[in-house]
């Protein structure tokens, strides 16, 4: 029976139901509270990215120019592919945008699935997407109805000379630069991303542009270089040349740097990569050994391989310089008064050190001989005996003054540090070593940083590439002065060794250097790479030909220092090989420099004349042209009218050279075969060329021009080229039996 309730019950219900909404209330509060105060950001973010689209804007990359502004590296205008998931209609919808989005964007079909099925308003397909490319897209989304791709504007970074200077300017990664240049600067250069914020609804479709917020991005800064384009031009094709004419294994690196600043007018390691595809292998020997490789043993080796490719090995490589050195230990000594310049040195083909005994690289030796001679001649025990004079202290004290113990502080990264001995461990043995260059190593910056000191008057300078960082509009921001170092050696010291150096280049080792018209100093070298053994731990006997020198000597203005690593050709000396890359690059450098020359007046006599077009002129006309600029003639034919000329008008031939006259009939004008001169001596090259109708221009035979026992060695034309009569033959000449390091 039902039993009606009571007051008291009626009443206990009631308190408990409020009781109940009180609980309730404080609790929905609580979490209100929890959530409007403490959890505030939490919750602000979830519903602004539910409710609003954040669209990054890439800044404009600085753009890197050379000194005289000539764009190395430039941003390009590209677009970036977006997926908006929320709009993607269905899975079948999701799989075909996968599809073509893979096929044009080269991002695999699977990772873009992932992302249109994603619950989002925004995901990133790619970046740096050409024009072309995203006007495809376009085109595929139009034409299928997709809402759900769309484009936002982008660059793409561009270096228009391809491989030229990559190991200066590095290469991009997705967002950041990672080697080079472009890693260095990257602050400067990068900029400040923009953005634009805007109102979506519950499907992620933005509203009216009222609700859009636009930041503009802020372009990155530019850099000017120290690098001239031209001079970087004359040192990559010079190192190529001779990677091909000696057969160099293991790739050639140049530096071209400005003596009085320290600034790096050309800097490049051949093989190299083209930094708009920079993880594609250059070297068709490591692609081969890669294509043998599977799985995580190709990866490393590959990684490897790419590694190599990226670095600038001005900066990063090592290397036992050899007798370029000689010119660090000649300044300690004349500096310290160790030497007098009037010793004389006995050399009988090697030097006892205890029972240690060191040879020279001639055999037999050089007898007795002052300290220019055995300076010219690279001799060895000459250079252990000046050792003894100056003392372990010292040389260690100079080896560090002259920056061998430090990085240059260039404004590169990857710099490396050279490797010498620790101080307890360097005794007479190592320092007589040390003397001619071996058992220790530099690397090619600190060497011509050294180099450079001893020609600069004794100033040991700090070397820089980057001389200007300018804002997006061209504004100076920062300027990069020279610095000076320290004080190494005295100016005294600097202007003797300078001449004597100079010496070594007009008639000694370094003659093959000798650029005419131009006071040439430096110094040959050829180093063992000791470190390189076989498995019964022998070593190979591979080298580094290397040839350092700079010029004008009595005012140096500019040095060059090239290095070729591993030559396999018939000739792996430096002096033989090394030093005439340098006088090609010199020959070509030093007038672009605006470096007057000097001719001596054996060199006025064989300095190139340009011809005057003479066709048509009487003879009388013809010959007087001719002997106001002192230059030979003979005629062919009769007659008093000029019918035709070899050279023709315009054309370069040395002063030394005849010129032949036509009277009244023509030259043949079928191309002519250029023969092979190799191994001839100078006489007998002019003399195959010259019954060709060919001129020869000579080269590698020093100051003095002395060519008793030189044979040729290289020619430009090669031998087979076919030429017109006229034509000008550069045969470089050599002694085979000067094996100077």
């Amino acid at each position: 029976m039902f039993q009606k309730p009571t007051n008291s019950m009626l009443a206990r219900l009631m308190f408990l139901l409020v009781a109940m909404g009180v609980v309730a209330f404080v609790a929905i509060a609580g979490k209100l509270f929890y959530m409007q105060v403490v959890d505030y950001s939490f919750y602000q973010q979830k519903a602004l990215a539910n409710q609003t689209r954040d669209t990054i804007i890439a800044p404009t990359r600085g753009t890197i120019y050379d000194t005289n502004m000539k764009v190395l590296a430039m941003s390009a205008s590209a677009e970036e592919v977006d997926l908006t998931p929320k709009l993607v209609k269905d899975e079948e919808e999701a799989k075909l945008i996968a599809q073509k989005l893979s096929e044009l964007l080269d991002v695999s079909y699977d990772t873009i699935l992932k992302k249109a099925l994603k619950n989002t308003s925004y995901e990133r397909i790619k970046r740096s997407v050409d024009k072309e490319v995203a006007d495809e897209i376009r085109a595929f989304a139009n034409e299928n109805g997709i809402t759900a791709i769309s484009m936002v504007p982008d660059t793409k970074r561009y270096y228009p000379y391809g491989d030229f200077a990559s190991n200066i300017l590095g290469f991009m990664g997705t967002d950041e630069g990672l080697s080079g240049l472009e890693s260095y600067y990257e602050d400067a250069l990068k900029g400040v991303p923009g953005r634009i914020i805007s109102a979506t609804n519950a499907k992620g479709v933005e509203l009216a542009s009222e609700y859009e917020r636009y930041y503009e991005a802020q372009n990155g800064d530019n850099l000017v270089l120290t690098v001239d384009e031209v001079l970087q031009h004359y040192l990559e094709k010079n190192l190529e040349i001779a990677i091909a004419d000696n057969d160099v294994q293991n790739k050639a690196t140049g530096i071209i740097m400005d003596v009085k600043t320290g600034a790096i007018l050309a800097m490049a390691t051949k093989g190299d990569f083209d930094p708009n595809d920079p993880f594609t292998i250059t070297d068709d020997r490591t692609s081969q050994r890669l294509a043998a490789l599977t799985g995580d043993e190709y990866k490393t080796e590959y990684n490897l391989a790419l590694q190599e490719q990226w670095q600038s090995r001005a900066l990063t490589e090592p290397y036992e310089p050899g007798s370029t050195f000689k010119i660090i230990t000649s300044a300690i000594a004349l500096e310290e008064g160790a030497l007098s310049g009037n010793e004389t040195f006995s050399c009988p083909g090697y030097i006892m050190l205890g029972k240690q005994r060191i040879g020279c690289w001639k055999a037999g030796g050089h007898g007795t001989q002052d300290f220019l001679q055995g300076l010219k001649n690279s001799c060895n025990p000459v250079f252990v005996a000046i050792s003894q004079k100056i003392g372990t202290a010292t040389f260690r004290k100079y080896f560090e003054d002259f920056g061998f113990m430090a990085k240059t502080g260039i404004d590169l990264g990857g710099e490396a540090n050279g490797v010498y001995h620790a101080e307890k461990d360097f005794h007479e043995l190592e320092l007589a070593i040390a003397a001619f260059g071996q058992r220790f190593k530099v690397t090619p910056i600190q060497l011509l940083t050294a180099v450079c000191a001893v020609a600069n008057d004794g100033k040991l300078m700090k070397p820089y590439i980057v001389k200007e960082i300018q804002d997006a509009n061209g504004n100076v921001k920062k300027s990069i002065t020279p610095t000076v170092v320290r004080q190494v050696i005295s100016a005294e010291t600097s202007d003797r060794l300078c001449s004597m150096l100079e010496q070594v280049v007009a008639d000694g080792s370094g003659r093959q250097a000798y650029v005419a018209g131009y006071r040439m100093a430096g110094k040959t070298g050829t180093s063992q790479k000791m470190d390189i053994v076989d498995e019964s731990g022998q070593e190979i006997g591979l080298r580094i030909a290397s040839f350092v020198g700079f010029a004008p000597a009595d005012d140096p203005q500019v040095a060059v220092l090239v290095l070729l690593d591993e030559p396999m050709g018939p000739v792996k000396f430096g002096g033989q090989i090394a030093a005439p890359v340098v006088r090609r690059i010199m020959s070509e450098v030093l007038p672009y420099m605006g470096i007057e020359p000097q001719y001596t007046e054996e060199e006025l006599a064989a300095k190139d004349v340009q011809i005057p077009d003479l066709t048509g002129k009487t003879v009388a006309e013809a010959e007087k042209a001719l002997n106001d600029l002192k230059i030979s003639f003979r005629k062919v034919g009769s007659g008093d009218t000029v019918t035709d000329q070899t050279p023709t008008g315009g054309a370069k031939i040395p002063g030394t050279a005849t010129v032949i006259l036509y009277l009244g009939v023509n030259k043949s004008s079928d191309p002519i075969q250029v023969p092979d001169v190799n191994n001839m001596s100078v006489a007998q090259a002019k003399s195959a060329l010259e019954r060709l109708g060919l001129y020869m221009k000579t080269a590698g035979t020093g100051s003095t021009g002395s060519t008793s026992g030189m044979l040729a060695s290289y020619q430009e034309p090669a031998a087979g080229s076919a030429v017109q009569a006229g034509a000008v033959i550069t045969v470089e000449f050599r002694d085979p039996t000067d094996m100077v390091g």
